[in-house]
């Protein structure tokens, strides 16, 4: 039995990590978050952050204060990136009540994926006045 054991162990030390900044770890950043031009860059690494906190195991969310400093930025700063989130449904953000922290609730990415093909797929469409009705890819056709 002890040989199956060293066996194993064996095993899991066949891959070395030697750089240091990934054996610290790190956060994975959905390409929907990643490439949208609508959020800022400091947006994009609040949303990283929130990820890092939500899976570091047995530890809990240290508030505002530490996650500005993680990002190096003000905690005025951190709020507005954390409203454009929400603004833009990447997070809901649930204020407990005074002096309870915040619950940040990181909204299903592919429920958002379908909200906007059902959109673009619909078939009705608000035209302006003075524009034509959409072509077939949706886009309106410039009147001339």
């Amino acid at each position: 039995m002890q040989q199956i054991g060293r066996s194993v162990e064996e095993r899991y030390e066949t891959i070395i990590i030697e750089n240091e900044m990934l054996r610290a770890g790190f956060a994975a950043l959905p390409y929907m978050v990643l490439r949208d031009k609508r959020l800022k860059v400091g947006a994009r690494l609040s949303y990283a952050i929130l990820l890092s906190y939500a899976w570091q195991d047995g530890s809990t969310f240290a508030g505002q204060t530490r996650m500005a400093e993680d990002l190096g930025v003000s905690v005025r700063q951190l709020r507005d990136y954390l409203k454009e989130l929400e603004s833009f449904g990447y997070i809901r953000i649930k204020q407990q009540g005074l002096n309870k922290p915040n619950l940040y609730y990181i909204l299903d990415v592919k429920t958002k994926l379908k909200r906007e093909k059902t959109r673009r797929s619909g078939s009705t469409v608000p035209v302006r006045t003075g524009s034509r009705p959409p072509n077939r890819r949706g886009s309106r056709v410039p009147t001339t």
